[in-house]
């Protein structure tokens, strides 16, 4: 569920290498990860293609336990914690809701990777605001049962390293969202799109009623935004770019856009503004 707004309303860190998780992080089994070429013609997350078997395996589900029915996608930043937008987290309790990982067809019982786990706590940013959009960040802390045993299909993603706003960066974003703008969710199979990261000017001219803020960062194709795009179901999946080591770092969250590929650049939560708020928690919650 990215939130769809019609018309009226979807920076890196200050030090390298913020302590999400002192091991290896951001490591695909696939050397050439995120890197398929898309299909002549093909307008499937919006736009792109489907992934490999843990092709990104920080990829995460959150589910209602009643139903065990994806709604929004998350990712593993460590052993205990999952990322994702507020606006998934809003309403959700550690009773009502579950985390699936390790998985690439949904619901596929005979894969010996997927784990469905249980939550201890949500945090939501305190000054998320549902209206604007504004710090749509939110943490879920697994239980200690829960905690994840990595291996090479289960890997927490890397915090952003860069100072720079990443734009013109060319960027990954996965998700199990749907494949035309108020399509049917969802697709059985992790599907992820390529496209490049634009200035927080160019997007802001791109919505001349809603305000891009410096906690959003945003993505688009480069052929006027109706071709490539996260969408709804995607809300709370990483933003991605690859770093000189060819590891994967997280620099945004699916938050929101004026449809999806409809002539707007998708809105993310830019992950780096919210460091601090980031590691306080890790550290005290």
């Amino acid at each position: 569920m990215r939130v769809l707004i019609v018309l009226a309303a979807l920076v890196a860190v200050s030090f390298a290498a913020p302590s999400w998780f002192n091991g290896p992080c951001g490591q695909s089994p696939y050397g050439d990860s995120g890197n398929q070429p898309l299909p002549p013609g093909q307008r499937m997350i919006v736009g792109g293609v489907a992934a490999r078997p843990y092709e990104f395996p920080w990829q995460a589900s959150l589910r209602r336990k009643a139903t065990n029915s994806h709604f929004c996608g998350g990712f593993i930043i460590n052993d205990r914690w999952i990322m994702t937008a507020s606006h998934c987290a809003s309403g959700e309790t550690p009773a009502i809701l579950s985390v699936v990982v390790g998985d690439h067809t949904r619901n596929d019982n005979n894969n010996p990777v997927r784990r469905t786990l249980d939550v201890e706590r949500v945090i939501m940013h305190p000054d998320y605001n549902a209206r604007t959009l504004v710090n749509d960040i939110a943490l879920v802390k697994l239980t200690a049962a829960s905690a994840i045993q990595f291996n090479a299909n289960l890997q927490p993603v890397c915090a952003p390293e860069s100072t720079d706003t990443y734009a013109y960066r060319r960027t990954v974003c996965s998700g199990w969202g749907t494949l035309s703008s108020g399509g049917a969710c969802c697709p059985q199979t992790l599907q992820y799109v390529s496209m490049n990261i634009t200035t927080n000017a160019f997007c802001n001219n791109a919505y001349p009623r809603d305000q891009i803020t410096a906690d959003m960062i945003c993505a688009s194709d480069n052929t006027g935004g109706n071709q490539r795009d996260s969408c709804q179901g995607d809300s709370g999946g990483p933003l991605i770019v690859q770093n000189t080591n060819g590891r994967w770092e997280v620099v945004g969250i699916v938050s929101w856009g004026i449809g999806c590929a409809s002539g707007y650049p998708g809105v993310y939560a830019r992950v780096g503004h919210f460091e601090s708020w980031i590691l306080n928690h890790l550290a005290n919650s």
